[in-house]
């Protein structure tokens, strides 16, 4: 399972340092989370000067397609885009060659993801509070994956929120494709232990 860390959970350190301190630990992405704010792009581009690593962008807004053009433009790699907020179906240009995921809350069923089975390539789901780092892991997400396993068996799954090393091993087993890890990978004594723990840790 890929780990896409989540950069603004850093409080301390600039974001070359994060960077720098990611890649040597082996992030396989890069988790920017955009509440309706076109600056991220700015350190999106920094980030794309400073490491290969690639970019994985939740856009949380009701007005999505005001973020199209930067997208392309920056050629960011994932972008998910958060259901709750839509006001309507989202209708993403030609151009844009990023990897499409739709984010759905826990109170969400999957069943909104069958309009943009065609051109989306995963679901995230989020698992905690959005916007509430650190919050504990929702149970009932574990059927609502294996339900989106049997009706999109050919669609990628991300989950985000309260992911420690526990949740992680029950994740890999389940062919969850890439977690995102805030605080329990950033406020760790030890992002090298924490990296290895979701990655590696089972549980009997």
């Amino acid at each position: 399972m890929k780990i896409s860390a989540s950069v603004y959970s850093s409080k301390s350190q600039s974001l070359p340092e994060i960077v720098k301190d990611l890649d040597v630990h082996g992030a396989d992405l890069f988790h920017i989370d955009c509440n309706d704010d076109l600056s991220v792009f700015d350190d999106i581009a920094e980030i794309k000067q400073l490491s290969k690593t690639p970019v994985d962008l939740h856009i949380i807004s009701a007005e999505p397609e005001k973020f199209y053009s930067q997208i392309q433009s920056n050629n960011v790699d994932y972008v998910t885009f958060q259901y709750e907020n839509l006001k309507n179906e989202l209708v993403i240009p030609d151009g844009i060659s990023s990897k499409l995921g739709l984010a759905i809350t826990s109170d969400t069923d999957i069943s909104v993801f069958e309009s943009y089975a065609d051109k989306f390539d995963f679901i995230l789901f989020m698992t905690t509070t959005p916007g509430q780092s650190g919050g504990v892991f929702d149970k009932s997400n574990f059927k609502k994956i294996r339900q989106f396993r049997q009706q999109f068996p050919d669609k990628k799954i991300h989950v985000d929120g309260g992911v420690n090393g526990e949740v992680s091993f029950i994740l890999r087993n389940m062919g969850v494709y890439a977690s995102v890890s805030g605080s329990y990978l950033m406020n760790s004594e030890s992002m090298g232990a924490a990296m290895l723990n979701l990655k590696t840790h089972e549980v009997d």
